[in-house]
């Protein structure tokens, strides 16, 4: 009886305060003043009353919204200020801009078979077009689609447009990027802006990583709550997102990460594949890649880092390597989160200057889970002819 009366007086403290500006102790403390509780039983409705409070907190950062049994549907917008130090060929000194604007489809229907269908509405430059990323203009674009087989846990299937399973940070969706930016050596050699300062655009340069094809992966060896390895093959056209493949050959991929225990793991990424480049269009060339990756999650500490190293062409084939180093702490758990990263990118190894290093310092304010505000400022140090590139974004996501 004594039981159900203190829950009863949790629930109903619990409605009270909801309803009136009453505060936890203010009614406690009267109802132990009359005698009603105990001070033992009103520390303990206290702390039952925090964790419905935290409950509740929760439930209203979030907002998932459901269209029925097997279909759910999220989205994102990201507005960015962006301000450069110095003006540059096709870029202003500053201007706002909407970086992204996506819708999510995800659903299953039936227990072995997931789906998924990312829409954007900000245009993006499509593979077919005469500028060097690409340039002609797609909006809105068709970002994935694919749908899932999951016959085993060791084993599942994928068949559509996906991201490509190479880097940990390329296969980073975009909403859950710590920097605002990339690092320079994915933008340059995993499916997204390409190298263009040699003329190495290929046709998934500005692809946001992504490819059709078909994956197999899995995880395997379980260790309490987490698997020993995970691993990812795919076969893809090589052509971008939304295209056809552009000849006869077929590119492979394939990562392999392990866990050693849960907050470290390792690994690496292969890629073999053959496309058409911006420097020369008649004929078809080898495109290789391989890189490393290291990521280690500590309490409130984030620590990542990836070497990555391609080549293009048969006769005369050009190098290209960069690594970066990142490091994420929050500063006050869940709310403020402070960044720094080191980058660097060699765009051909057989030359001299032509380095690029980057130190990329941020600052990211999460308002709840699904509000968040970056800051980020590049000191940008280029060999070769000084120019100053430094830059500075802010970002606002919203997203649900």
């Amino acid at each position: 009886m004594r039981f159900a009366t203190i829950s009863l007086l949790t629930a109903s403290l619990f409605l009270s305060v909801i309803a009136r500006a009453q505060t936890t102790d203010d009614i406690l403390n009267l109802l132990t003043k009359k005698g009603t509780i105990t001070e033992r039983e009103a520390d303990s409705i206290r702390r039952e009353y925090a964790t419905k409070q935290r409950q509740t907190d929760a439930t209203a950062d979030s907002f998932p919204l459901r269209l029925g049994r097997s279909v759910s549907l999220s989205g994102y917008s990201q507005v960015v200020y962006t301000n450069y130090e110095h003006q540059l060929a096709g870029k202003y000194y500053d201007g706002f801009s909407i970086k992204r604007a996506r819708l999510d489809f995800q659903g299953h229907f039936a227990s072995q078979f997931d789906y998924r269908m990312l829409v954007d509405f900000v245009g993006q430059s499509g593979a077919n077009g005469t500028a060097p990323t690409g340039g002609q203009l797609i909006s809105p674009f068709l970002v994935e689609a694919y749908i899932v087989y999951k016959p085993f846990t060791f084993l599942n299937f994928k068949a559509g447009q996906m991201i490509v399973a190479f880097s940990q940070e390329n296969m980073t969706q975009d909403r859950n990027l710590y920097f605002i930016e990339r690092s320079q050596v994915v933008n340059a050699l995993v499916a997204r802006k390409g190298d263009a300062a040699n003329g190495l655009v290929d046709s998934i340069g500005n692809q946001n990583g992504r490819d059709i094809g078909i994956q197999a992966g899995g995880s395997i060896i379980r260790i309490k709550d987490y698997h020993l390895l995970d691993y990812t093959l795919q076969v893809l056209n090589g052509a971008g997102i939304n295209s056809l493949d552009n000849n006869s050959y077929k590119d492979i991929d394939g990562r392999l990460i392990f866990h050693p225990i849960k907050a470290l793991s390792f690994g690496g990424s292969y890629y073999h594949g053959v496309d058409v480049f911006t420097s020369s269009l008649t004929k078809s060339q080898r495109r290789i890649r391989w890189g490393t990756e290291l990521a280690l999650n500590l309490d409130g500490l984030d620590i990542k880092g990836e070497y990555i190293r391609g080549w293009e062409g048969d006769s005369n084939p050009i190098n290209h390597q960069g690594w970066y180093g990142q490091a994420a702490y929050f500063v006050i758990p869940k709310h403020l989160q402070a960044l720094f990263r080191y980058d660097w990118y060699d765009s051909d190894m057989a030359k001299s200057n032509v380095n690029s290093t980057y130190y990329d310092f941020g600052l990211d304010y999460f308002f709840n889970v699904w509000t968040k505000l970056s800051l980020y400022y590049s000191l940008r140090n280029q060999e070769g002819p000084t120019v100053n590139n430094n830059m500075f974004e802010a970002q606002l996501q919203l997203a649900f």
